[in-house]
């Protein structure tokens, strides 16, 4: 059944880099040039300014008529990136990431070197807060 004007927030793109190679991310979905202007570029400074300690391990922000949220897990070297519509909230995006970095780091073997088919697998089972429920 296609979304009505009611419809809630939609997830754009999800990532999962380790360090920060971002040309060749873990997880990408969809390819970053897809991704709305200065999107991607703002992600690529989020995940090197939060393994650096220049800014929080996690949160949100608003780039255009994007949310990106964060969750970097800098003891590992991995960062879980969600770009969502704009009208998802900041909290729903973290409790997304929390959830898909708890699932990630119970499921995949080697976090940093993982088999990237296994990946897509483990992702899918992860519904954003925002989706559930919805039909």
């Amino acid at each position: 059944m296609p979304a009505g004007p009611e419809a809630l927030g939609m997830l754009e793109g999800l990532y999962i880099i380790v360090d920060d190679d971002i040309d060749a991310p873990v997880y990408s979905d969809p390819n970053p040039a897809e991704l709305e202007d200065g999107v991607w570029e703002k992600v690529c400074e989020i995940v090197r300014d939060a393994l650096d300690g220049e800014t929080d391990a996690r949160g949100a922000v608003t780039v255009g008529e994007s949310l990106i949220g964060w969750r970097a897990l800098t003891k590992t070297g991995l960062t879980f990136v969600a770009v969502v519509t704009d009208d998802v909230r900041g909290p729903q995006v973290e409790l997304f990431l929390q959830q898909l970095a708890k699932r990630y780091m119970d499921e995949v073997d080697d976090w940093r070197s993982p088999d990237k088919a296994g990946v897509a697998d483990v992702v899918v089972d992860v519904i954003p807060p925002w989706e559930e429920g919805a039909d």
